[in-house]
């Protein structure tokens, strides 16, 4: 039906999460909408395959291949029904005494740089929520996909 769609929507919402990763106001707000979005992935799919029972066969034993389903299901819930999604944030800093541009040109320049690191408290894994969020997604494309390839629903 609409899964294609709305996996492009959940890749939309990762690359603007990229893009406020040192932003944790903003990038809580582009995690939700990816939760959104990519849970509507399977709520689509669901929705053809509950048209027959071979169907609906495939769509239960597809989603249980992998638990990070049923991790992103349950964090999706929660989000909309229970509290908004905070993933922990690790810092870390690190001093320089140079300013790599490229590979040929480097500056003197002793400054402090902090990165930081998002992270679901509740996951069994070491992946930062990018990491997920990408693994996710990538499960999602493979069940979207296989489901077509098979005729169990239309995309």
């Amino acid at each position: 039906m609409h899964e294609r769609h709305k996996l492009d929507e959940a890749s939309y919402f990762i690359e603007r999460m990229r893009a406020e990763h040192d932003n944790r106001t903003a990038f809580r707000f582009e995690l939700s909408a990816f939760l959104g979005a990519s849970r509507s992935v399977l709520q689509y799919a669901l929705r053809e395959a509950s048209t027959k029972p071979e169907r609906r066969k495939w769509y239960d034993q597809a989603l249980t291949r992998d638990p990070i389903f049923a991790f992103f299901k349950e964090l999706r819930d929660d989000n909309i029904h229970t509290q908004p999604a905070r993933p922990a944030a690790a810092f870390t800093t690190a001093e320089s005494d140079y300013l790599e541009i490229d590979e040929e040109t480097i500056i003197p320049y002793r400054h402090t740089t902090t990165s930081i690191r998002h992270t679901f408290a509740d996951w069994k894994g070491n992946e930062s929520v990018l990491e997920l969020v990408d693994r996710y997604l990538s499960a999602l494309r493979i069940l979207v996909d296989e489901g077509i390839a098979k005729k169990m629903i239309s995309g």
